[in-house]
């Protein structure tokens, strides 16, 4: 008889060896809400580097060091025994197990080439007879084949031009409803202006979010930056974050920080180093007394959540004393307590 339990240990166990340091982990889960109950969790993991990427289940690590790999470790088995419907279900861009080098490795990474095209093909080729035919865009060789044939075989080639390409989009989506609407996808001019291009792409990307309630702007959507195969961000670039209202700052610094990133070529690691937060007090801790009115105002206030004092909440309109000190007094709480966990070696 199949052993459930047996069977999800051995899944929970191969796919810890996969997480190392350094190397950016992709962990999809079933749905946007199990996303959203898991991504708190992700963020506050000390040298973990835990960000949403976008396409509403993913939650990317890039772990620091040793201490890190082991809290990304123990994140996975917590979430995969808490519950049938958190369970991962991917890592990275092939199945687990699978060596990213090797031929399997290789061809899965490539959207239209399944796990039993590229087992066939693995019983034909050596791994590097394969590279070297797609470096060379032998697109007529690989069609020869077992599994591949003339259509797979181009994909393989242009998949892997794209990856050597060095081209670079912006591509924003919803951040909770993957059927709102098409995805905004702008390139990225290696000699163009790069904040007037972050500016036109979050004014096409506005049309993915809804309305605020207050406000009549509308947020530029969720905007991570992909290579030219757009089907995972580049690791540790930075996020331009939408919920409910559209902040003009929020463009300029994500403009900025990218320009370090894809200009000057810093590495910048942590949530809070590549956005902007806002409201995130409202999802992370207990609010009692302040419902989704007094959430509107303080976000259309435009204050960020380090400038969250009982003065500045208290000026908003509509906001009373007793919400004010409440808002303030979680604000301050959890700016100690994450002040705390950076300082975990």
């Amino acid at each position: 008889m199949f052993d459930s339990d047996f069977e999800d240990k051995v899944f929970r166990r191969r796919l810890m060896k996969e997480v190392a340091p350094g190397i950016p982990v992709h962990l999809s889960f079933y749905s946007p809400s199990v996303k959203v109950q898991v991504m708190t969790d992700a963020e506050r993991l000390p040298g973990a580097n835990g960000r949403y990427v976008g396409n509403a289940v993913t939650i990317e690590f890039v772990p620091d060091g040793s201490a890190a790999v082991e809290r990304v470790r123990e994140y996975v088995w917590r979430w995969e025994e808490h519950n049938d419907f958190t369970a991962v279900r991917k890592i990275n861009h092939t199945r687990r197990g699978v060596c990213p080098t090797s031929v399997e490795g290789t061809l899965e990474r490539v959207k239209g080439v399944d796990r039993r095209a590229a087992a066939k093909c693995a019983e034909a080729v050596e791994a590097a007879e394969l590279r070297e035919m797609i470096s060379d865009g032998d697109a007529k060789s690989l069609a020869r084949l077992p599994g591949i044939g003339e259509k797979r075989a181009k994909m393989i080639v242009e998949f892997y031009a794209n990856e050597r390409s060095g081209r670079r989009f912006l591509y924003a989506a919803n951040r909770n409803d993957r059927f709102r609407g098409r995805p905004v996808i702008t390139e990225i001019e290696a000699d163009g202006d790069l904040e007037e291009t972050v500016w036109k792409h979050a004014a096409e990307a506005r049309t993915l979010g809804g309305p605020d309630p207050i406000n009549g702007g509308e947020p530029p959507g969720h905007t991570t930056v992909r290579d030219a195969n757009l089907i995972n961000p580049l690791p540790m670039t930075p996020s331009l974050m939408g919920r409910g209202v559209f902040y003009p700052e929020q463009i300029e610094h994500f403009a900025e920080t990218l320009g370090r990133i894809l200009v000057d070529g810093e590495r910048i690691a942590g949530v809070d180093a590549l956005r902007i937060q806002r409201g995130k007090i409202f999802h992370t801790a207990e609010l009692p007394g302040v419902g989704m009115k007094t959430r509107a105002r303080v976000l259309a206030s435009g204050l960020l959540d380090t400038e969250y004092t009982f003065e500045n909440l208290a000026s908003i309109e509509g906001v009373t004393d007793a919400q004010a000190r409440v808002i303030a007094e979680a604000a301050r709480e959890a700016g100690e307590k994450n002040r705390m966990e950076v300082r975990v070696p």
